[in-house]
């Protein structure tokens, strides 16, 4: 049997039938998100012999480091529905990812309001480690149960839960180094000298960082780790950048391929940081993102790819450039291309203190012209972007808050007026976390913190939301059935919570219809 299993929860077992953005339905309170809607827009991943057949990228890397060490046999990635068997006495350890496990991070903190409602995310984790936990002690089994992965910080304000879960060890960084590695060290001496905590300050260099041996999820591969653009409320940003040589990068999507996947999800904190050479006006190294993403788009099997996130200021510093980018990855009326990028804010004002670098090689006091050219840029080049807004940043004021209003306001008129029905993007409100170098703030409390300013955005993002579940393009979506079904589901989800936003309202004294003509 396994020496070290490795598993996830089901939020991150599922590639929700490849529908843009239906992974933040687990975002969600469970009381919005009903079981059987759940299970039918996030149906479980195959497995085989109880194995996964796709994972989340950091486990297949995390396996990866492992198989330097041990045999195929002594590491499983299992399938959450099947850990149980493989787990025996000659288990040491049992790592499990999580993302979001006490639905902290941003998203889930504002749809749950604050982390009163149990989101999707809380469910499933506290639900794989209950499963764990009891094949541990019915069995009297002695391994090591380790929890990771992109949401460990979120421990750091439950420490407590460690020991409430019955958890030996949670590990909050970068793990996935063949060099000494700290799950090897566990596995070989017992782990018994670690503390329940553990903090690894500094990743990885690249040539310490293993290529994949199996398929990821969402066919997902990362070119770059860490950022360097400098905003304080970035976690990402705490890790110094380290971007993959073009050779490593098509060995990932080679294996991915092989598996019978044709498409090429392109991991980064922000795309345009992709070796870059000017750090100073931070304009993108164009031929290494032109040599990129040619070089992937025509590797016999890939039909698909795009970045996963990126700034808005580059696109509109070199449109040009940004437009060959396009065509090179086949934006067109069939073939939307997907992107994250963060607004974060509408206020200039906020933009200096906590974001300066965002806007570069451009100043803060043009962010709203730059937030409405890049959007577009994006439009007119087949780009459909998701974007943000966080809401409380310490020292936010109520006219901040409305001038985040009064841009999503403008967005939404500008872009439909030059536009017309080729205009498209989501709008996400979120809440501020305390991570990054702003560790030690509060969490924003959205009962006490609830500003008429901060209620409108929530509003007028919901109202988009709603308009564009609605209006899509067909292309986003080809399968008509699921079309029809997101578009009905969207109606239905946003349209309560426009019913709620009204209520809170109403509760609250605040003129929501200020929200529309802000």
């Amino acid at each position: 049997m396994a020496k070290i299993v490795l598993t996830t929860n089901r939020t991150l077992s599922s590639e929700f039938r490849h529908i843009p953005a239906a992974d933040f339905i687990t975002c969600l309170p469970i009381s919005t998100v009903t079981e059987p809607i759940f299970k039918f827009f996030a149906p479980m991943i195959p497995h085989d012999g109880g194995r996964m057949v796709r994972a989340p990228y950091g486990l297949r890397k995390i396996e990866a480091a492992l198989l330097h060490y041990y045999s195929p046999n002594e590491v499983v990635v299992a399938h959450p529905d099947h850990v149980a068997e493989f787990v025996d006495e000659d288990t040491k350890l049992v790592g499990l990812s999580t993302m979001d496990p006490f639905g902290l991070a941003p998203v889930s903190m504002t749809y749950s309001y604050g982390g009163a409602l149990t989101t999707v995310t809380k469910k499933w984790f506290l639900n794989n480690v209950e499963t764990v936990r009891r094949i541990k002690e019915k069995r009297g089994l002695k391994f090591k149960l380790v929890v990771g992965g992109s949401g460990a910080w979120q421990f750091e304000y439950k420490p407590e839960m460690i020991e409430e879960l019955g958890i030996d060890h949670v590990i909050i960084g970068e793990v996935d180094g063949i060099k000494d590695n700290l799950l090897v060290d566990m596995v070989e001496n017992g782990g018994d000298g670690y503390p329940p905590m553990i903090r690894i300050k500094r990743g990885p260099r690249v040539d310490e960082i293993p290529d994949i041996v199996n398929p990821s999820m969402h066919s997902l591969v990362e070119v770059m780790r860490g950022c360097g653009r400098g905003c304080d409320f970035c976690e990402p940003d705490l890790r110094y950048a380290r971007c993959y040589p073009l050779d490593k990068i098509m060995r990932e999507i080679r294996v991915n391929i092989k598996h019978g996947l044709n498409r090429a999800w392109i991991q980064s904190d922000d795309i345009f940081m992709y070796q870059i050479e000017d750090h100073r006006h931070l304009i993108p190294n164009w031929d290494a993102l032109i040599e990129l993403f040619s070089t992937i788009i025509n590797e016999p099997g890939i039909v698909h790819s795009n970045p996963t996130h990126g700034t808005i200021a580059p696109v509109v510093a070199s449109p040009e450039e940004f437009g060959k980018l396009s065509r090179i990855l086949k934006g067109g009326p069939g073939n939307w291309l997907g992107i994250q990028p963060g607004i974060e804010s509408g206020s200039p004002r906020l933009l200096k203190r906590y974001m300066a670098r965002k806007c570069l090689p451009f100043s803060a006091d043009e962010w709203q012209e730059i937030v409405l050219e890049s959007a577009q840029i994006f439009n007119e080049n087949y780009w459909f972007p998701a974007y943000t807004f966080i809401m409380g940043l310490p020292g936010e004021t109520e006219d901040d808050a409305w001038e985040s209003v009064r841009l999503l306001d403008r967005m939404e008129r500008v872009l439909k007026e030059k536009l017309g029905p080729k205009a498209h993007f989501l709008v996400t409100p979120v809440v501020f976390i305390p991570i990054g170098v702003m560790r030690g703030e509060e969490f924003y409390n959205m009962d006490e913190n609830m500003t008429e300013a901060r209620l409108a955005l929530i509003y007028r993002a919901t109202k988009h939301m709603l308009y564009e579940g609605e209006n899509f393009p067909p292309d986003v979506l080809k399968n008509w059935f699921l079309r029809k079904l997101v578009k009905l589901g969207a109606s239905a989800a946003f349209g309560i919570m426009l019913y709620r936003i009204k209520k809170i309202a109403e509760r609250k004294g605040f003129d929501i219809e200020k929200a529309e003509n802000p």
